[in-house]
């Protein structure tokens, strides 16, 4: 998606200068959350799930862990996750992990949405601000 953008910052610098730009943005608090009428119940049964699985590669608190290339998942939008999570699981996604593949593969699609419910609702790491409404 980011490929027609990201093929026209060919100076290094430019890279830099985007990267830090895109770092020094706030992440609105309530950004992206699961909004069904079950959230509490999804989010419980998502952190379950979570707990069991997701937890040893993208952390306790979804931070990620920069050196295997293992993403923040933690504040990212719930619908992002959700469809990330779906086309992994369903061989879409070409860039995919093997090892993630794995993983999510047996996934229903109600346990993808309580692990997306789960991770939406938690802390993004980095500078947080109120949504402006």
């Amino acid at each position: 998606t980011m490929y027609p953008f990201a093929v026209t910052l060919v100076d290094p610098q430019e890279l830099a200068d985007v990267s830090a730009y895109i770092e020094s943005l706030c992440i609105p608090t309530e950004h992206g959350k699961y909004e069904g009428a079950d959230a509490a119940i999804q989010v419980s049964q998502g952190k379950e799930l979570y707990e069991k699985q997701c937890k040893e590669c993208h952390g306790a608190n979804g931070e990620g862990e920069k050196a295997k290339f293992y993403p923040v998942i933690a504040g990212q939008h719930y619908k992002y996750l959700l469809r990330q999570m779906t086309e992994i699981r369903d061989g879409h996604r070409r860039n995919a992990n093997p090892d993630m593949v794995k993983v999510i593969k047996p996934y229903a699609d109600d346990q993808l949405v309580a692990i997306s419910a789960y991770q939406a609702s938690l802390k993004m790491p980095g500078s947080m601000c109120s949504d402006k409404k």
